[in-house]
């Protein structure tokens, strides 16, 4: 019996026929026979017969629009299991530009990565996804791409351990004055948790220049300037995952 893998492309499989056209036909062969759905172009999905539905996830799914596709932002905090909401936007980093598609009644979103340097590669799920650290970082950087504040705050609650030599480094590659700030007052504010060193956050502490920065604007009602890292932050920040304003 052929063993079929759940996600393809051409790229897999061309190998295997003699031509072009004959891998035309067998592609067409299994869409027609509903063994394969066509997710998009040049990648196809095995489907399930016994739910009328495809095996993979969409984290699977993400992972193989192109060579260097992966999970990041709110999706990434889906598959570490630290979202509290599950959205139908799936954010997939890539070094190689792709169109916009829906299926399964979810969007799968480009987003522009500089590199992949801080991605893991999970073989045996077949799934590709920025670190825990990266993760974090990137959706401190674009709040709105993780969901908002609130998903951020409920992240960290469950986060038990991050590594601060890597959060270094990944602010060091992305090199934002700004994300120093935020990074630096969000870990700060839960470091009772993560107990990181006071090299950590003296080492954030040095990219910082004088200008005053907003954690997020144009949301809350009550604000204050913390002057420690020179950034307008929302007063009682915590009691916003308990529905404070």
């Amino acid at each position: 019996m052929e063993i079929l893998p759940k996600l393809i492309t051409k790229k897999d499989v061309i190998d295997k026929f003699e031509n072009e056209k004959q891998y035309s036909n067998w592609i067409a062969l299994k869409l027609k026979s509903n063994i394969y759905k066509k997710v998009r172009n040049n990648l196809y999905a095995l489907v399930d017969p016994s739910i009328n539905d495809i095996y993979s996830t969409k984290f699977e799914v993400a992972s193989k629009i192109s060579e260097s596709s992966f999970i990041c932002y709110h999706s990434a905090l889906e598959y570490y299991g630290i979202a509290n909401q599950v959205f139908s936007n799936v954010f997939v980093g890539s070094l190689t530009r792709f169109n916009n598609f829906v299926f399964n009644d979810n969007e799968f979103i480009f987003k522009s990565a500089k590199n992949i340097k801080f991605v893991n590669n999970i073989i045996n799920e077949g799934i590709k996804v920025s670190s825990l650290e990266k993760t974090i970082v990137d959706c401190i950087d674009n709040i709105n791409l993780a969901g908002g504040i609130e998903e951020i705050l409920n992240a960290l609650e469950q986060i038990k351990y991050l590594n601060e030599k890597k959060i270094l480094e990944i602010l060091l590659d992305i090199n934002k004055m700004v994300l120093y700030q935020k990074v630096g007052y969000l870990l700060e504010l839960y470091n009772n948790q993560f107990e990181f060193s006071d090299n950590f956050f003296k080492e954030c502490k040095i990219h910082i220049g004088k200008k005053v920065n907003y954690l997020i604007q144009y949301e809350f009602k009550e604000t204050e300037l913390n002057e420690n890292w020179k950034l307008i932050v929302p007063k009682n920040l915590k009691s916003r995952i308990n529905g404070g304003y």
